[in-house]
């Protein structure tokens, strides 16, 4: 068995898998806290954990990404003590089992090689040659770009929904702060229906446009490419895509299996 941690700029997502398998045995999450030691996320993990009835026995190997540079060395000093061995740290040199076509790959950020690894993964599984399109929706909205070759070409980053609506109430005088809820209303009419059409119904629109312009610069109709879209923030916006996505709530989990397992055919 693996332990697989994702350190995101608000949570910390944790998976364990077994030798065989892609899919989460279990999962917890935990709120990114710059303050905690080593100390204090294994006693919380481990009390979690052992509160659930989940046994964790024959854990042998884990792989952490990190965007929170802060925290990477507590987590994975974390996991080092559940393991007793090196994590694998997904960066510069870590073999992904697909090339990353752009000016500087060291730039990439951990998560979003994790998605891709995983759907690069899943298409040479289901022999899929489509180019693919794949949203995370956490603190931030990444829109990535996969070539039918299984490349990484590119992204966009964008302000993800919480932070924009932090954004409009923490920096205007009256506009309101926002619930998520379902918007399906263009015209507002009033200042929570407006936000929420700004933020949550122009995030579906945004992501909707995007596929139509990445699909275009791979040289491809949008029938044609494949979407996928995961992340904590997905399940306000996904209703109101136009676009056909797959969700998968543990891709990024999933994707660091992936690399922890070519890392280790590689050594073989």
């Amino acid at each position: 068995m693996i332990i697989a941690v994702n350190i995101g700029n608000t949570r910390i997502s944790v998976g364990f898998f077994d030798d065989a398998s892609s899919c989460v045995k279990y999962k917890l999450e935990l709120s990114t806290d710059y303050t905690k030691t080593v100390d204090e996320y294994f006693a919380t993990v481990k009390l979690i954990i052992r509160e659930s009835g989940f046994d964790i026995d024959g854990l042998c190997g884990g792989v952490v990404s990190s965007v929170v540079p802060q925290l990477t060395e507590t987590l994975c000093e974390t996991v080092r003590r559940f393991t007793g061995e090196e994590p694998l740290l997904v960066g510069p040199g870590v073999k992904t089992g697909f090339p990353i076509k752009i000016d500087s790959p060291a730039e990439l950020g951990g998560d979003m090689v994790a998605n891709a690894a995983a759907v690069v993964a899943k298409n040479k599984n289901e022999n899929n040659t489509r180019a693919s399109v794949v949203v995370d929706m956490g603190a931030v909205t990444t829109v990535s770009a996969i070539n039918k070759h299984g490349e990484f070409v590119g992204c966009s980053i964008i302000p993800g929904v919480q932070m924009s609506l932090e954004a409009l109430h923490g920096n205007t005088a009256l506009l309101p702060n926002v619930a998520y809820s379902a918007q399906t209303r263009a015209i507002g009419k009033n200042s929570q229906e407006s936000v929420r059409s700004g933020v949550i119904l122009g995030h579906a629109m945004m992501l909707d446009g995007f596929v139509l312009r990445f699909a275009k610069e791979m040289k491809a109709t949008a029938e044609e490419i494949n979407c996928v879209i995961t992340g904590e923030y997905a399940k306000y916006v996904l209703p109101m895509c136009r676009t056909s996505f797959e969700y998968d709530e543990e891709l990024t989990l999933a994707g660091l299996w992936f690399i922890y397992r070519k890392s280790k055919e590689i050594k073989a």
